[in-house]
């Protein structure tokens, strides 16, 4: 693969990291409505955040670094 094949792979991750935390953390929010709270909630509510941060993380690298190539100018 070329550079940019692996720089669209990572954002397209990066991005896919973004949405499940989102809805584990909107999933986690539901349950405590609706339920009893408990330590699954709470393990959804971490892993939801880390993932969330990772992706960001993720895509800010990306154009940090400019390995995306609308960001090389």
């Amino acid at each position: 693969m070329n550079r940019e094949q692996v720089v669209v792979v990572a954002k397209l991750v990066a991005y896919l990291l973004i949405i499940t935390g989102i809805i584990m953390l909107f999933a986690a929010i539901m349950y405590l409505i609706t339920g009893p709270e408990n330590l699954v909630v709470i393990v959804w509510v971490i892993v939801g955040a880390l993932m969330l941060g990772i992706g960001a993380t993720g895509l800010r690298y990306i154009k940090k670094l400019k390995l995306d190539i609308k960001y090389e100018n």
